[in-house]
């Protein structure tokens, strides 16, 4: 049955106020926005179904990965060396991150909307990159030396979380110009996902160039999948060329001049040892890394508290002070140290079920836009992923635009169709 005219308008209210916070995400200071842009929309749907008792709940598939991760989180309160920075971090990084999610399921009722706020993120992205290359110029930066991060309008400076942005917008603009039906669309995609790339590589982060590596293969496998050859073979030969290129400015940094260890000899090594007197980059974080292993090894189910900021206060010392810094850089270390390798199980678990959920629609999307989101949404969590291992990025704006996608993602490839189904073609 279809919604009657006269109660269409919260729909539109609050599709309107996540585009704003979807073309925000990018940008530093807007917090208010950000917080108008979950709480408006959150309120006018609560008020229109309660109002109307109208109630048509369909799960998401995410509901107990979702709520056994907040136990854990909760759970990990009473052991927690700063209960109030955990408690602040549970509503920060795992409550409102959900709550968007499901406004976000809820609010996109047909294709129509989703197209609308992938617009607004293309905008958005649009902006960000016009700026970071504007800001890299502005600092005299160098294209093949790290003289000048570029991090736009979020990250000036520094570029990692720009970066990760970046990844997690490269797939749906590659997918946008393979799956887009009229040209001018292809040009537009094709266009913004060059400029995409560059303001990707001026970020001079090396976890998203490893991250941007890992998403071309898995995209190049999805292509092969399609029987796509020609495209999937020019991936490959791009990627190994791009490597050449990396690998001969010396891209990488240390990772060019440094010896990396092998898991024995990380294992064997004190992180004092790993790090040296001079620790780079590189080694502050692997001396990190084996800090924090070592006090989860003394004791594996024990949590130190939920929260990225807790690792530093827990750990340091006299002597780890010149190597530690207040996160693992490592979300899935961290994550174990935060709340027990019990806390780790759940978490993978999740991140497990966001990648089957995507499997599962990529290979039976009931439409081309389905199988765009099916698809992108899988290789933008490899990147997303790679990229974590590497940093401390599941949270802030970073996890907000994951929860953002997860939820236009899952309202095309799973609500959409149910309810299209069940009305006999038209969408609530």
């Amino acid at each position: 049955m279809q919604t009657k005219p006269s109660l269409v308008w919260p729909y539109y209210f609050a599709l309107f106020w996540v585009s704003v916070l979807i073309f925000v995400l990018p940008i530093a200071g807007t917090a208010t926005f950000r917080t108008l842009g979950l709480l408006l929309p959150l309120a006018v749907l609560i008020w229109r179904n309660w109002s109307l008792r109208d109630i048509q709940w369909l799960r998401a598939g995410y509901e107990w990965p979702f709520f056994l991760f907040l136990l854990a989180g909760i759970a990990s309160l009473p052991t927690s060396i700063d209960f109030r920075e955990s408690l602040g971090e549970i509503k920060g990084e795992l409550i409102v991150p959900i709550l968007l999610f499901y406004v976000i399921y809820l609010t996109v009722r047909g294709e129509k909307e989703a197209k609308f706020l992938l617009k607004a993120l293309f905008c958005g992205t649009l902006v960000f990159n016009v700026y970071s290359f504007y800001d890299f110029y502005r600092h005299h930066g160098d294209w093949f030396t790290p003289v000048y991060r570029a991090g736009g309008l979020r990250d000036p400076g520094g570029g990692e979380a720009a970066a990760v942005y970046h990844t997690m917008l490269f797939p749906f603009l590659l997918f946008g110009a393979i799956y887009a039906s009229r040209n001018w669309q292809k040009v537009i995609m094709i266009v913004l996902m060059f400029m995409n790339l560059l303001a990707l590589h001026i970020t001079f982060t090396r976890a998203a160039y490893v991250a941007i590596a890992c998403q071309l293969l898995a995209i190049a496998l999805i292509l092969l999948l399609d029987r796509r050859w020609l495209l999937a073979t020019g991936l490959l030969v791009f990627i190994c060329a791009t490597g050449v290129v990396y690998k001969h400015n010396n891209m990488l940094r240390e990772v060019h001049t440094q010896k990396v260890l092998t898991i024995t000899e990380f294992m064997a090594m004190t992180p004092q040892q790993i790090a040296g007197p001079n620790p780079t980059s590189m080694q502050q974080r692997l001396a990190m890394w084996k800090t924090a292993l070592d006090k989860i090894t003394e004791k594996p189910f024990y949590p130190h508290g939920y929260g990225r900021f807790l690792f530093g206060p827990a750990v340091r010392t006299q002597d780890n002070k010149i190597f530690i810094h207040k996160q693992t850089h490592n979300t899935f270390i961290g994550t174990a140290f935060e709340l027990g390798i019990q806390g780790l199980l759940v978490f993978l678990w999740m991140i497990g079920t966001f990648f089957w959920v995507c499997c599962k629609y990529l290979r039976r999307a009931a439409t081309p836009f389905g199988r765009y989101f099916a698809a992108s949404l899988l290789v933008m969590m490899v990147g997303y992923w790679v990229n974590n291992f590497f940093g401390s990025f599941d949270g802030d704006d970073s996890k907000l635009l994951f929860m953002t996608l997860l939820g236009i993602g899952m309202a095309v490839m799973h609500r959409i169709p149910h309810f299209s189904t069940q009305s006999g073609g038209a969408v609530e």
